[in-house]
């Protein structure tokens, strides 16, 4: 496709009279991006000076245009939040679906090796696997700084200023700046290494027995 739009555009003749032969140009150059020569795009330029300086008829064209490409990105910003609510809801479906299953293989109880049982189908098979431990934060308030992080916004001017030099009288100025956009979170990562490690973390536990669906 790029190589046939660039031929196209080598093909039409230098100060192309109507508007309509600039306009498939500037097609072909979009379309062929890559492939364009500093020297064409600059041919094309020139054209596009003189049919925008002589005529007003083509201004109100380009205007279109521009108006055209302007309702089709707003059409592409709409399908996307379509797609992403489709998106968000088919993986709700999924989930839901998912704990269902789960419910029945549970509900099955374990086999000899401790293990849940399978559902088995005649080309699939539903089963539960064992997830990584993770974590989960019971207690935002009780986890201690040294697993928390936290971002922070204000002016670079004044970030910059606390790099130099961190005084009493800036300390102020920066809790003054930041208090509102402020905010702490459990690093998990951090809190995961140190349960491992045999290190208590308040307001935090290990889970070690959460389960997946999976499917063959």
């Amino acid at each position: 496709m790029a190589a046939i739009a660039l031929a196209h555009i080598t093909q039409v003749p230098a100060n192309a009279g109507t508007l309509h032969d600039l306009e498939d140009r500037l097609d072909a150059l979009a379309n062929s991006a890559a492939l364009v020569t500093p020297e064409q795009e600059q041919a094309f330029l020139v054209d596009f000076r003189i049919a925008m300086t002589t005529a007003i008829a083509k201004r109100d064209r380009v205007a279109a245009r521009l108006a055209k490409l302007e309702n089709q990105q707003e059409f592409a910003a709409l399908e996307i939040s379509r797609l992403q609510a489709f998106k968000a809801a088919k993986a709700a479906d999924q989930a839901r679906l998912e704990g269902y299953i789960t419910h029945v293989i549970e509900s099955l109880g374990k086999d000899d090796k401790g293990k849940y049982r399978r559902l088995e189908g005649n080309s699939s098979v539903l089963f539960l696997r064992t997830c990584p431990a993770s974590v989960e934060v019971t207690d935002e308030s009780a986890v201690p700084l040294d697993y928390k992080t936290a971002t922070v916004k204000l002016p670079a001017a004044l970030w910059n200023d606390v790099l130099n030099a961190l005084d009493d009288g800036l300390r102020d100025t920066v809790l003054a700046a930041t208090s509102r956009d402020l905010a702490l979170t459990a690093d998990k990562r951090a809190i995961k290494a140190a349960i491992e490690a045999n290190c208590e973390v308040p307001g935090t536990r290990l889970v070690t027995d959460n389960t997946t669906v999976g499917r063959k």
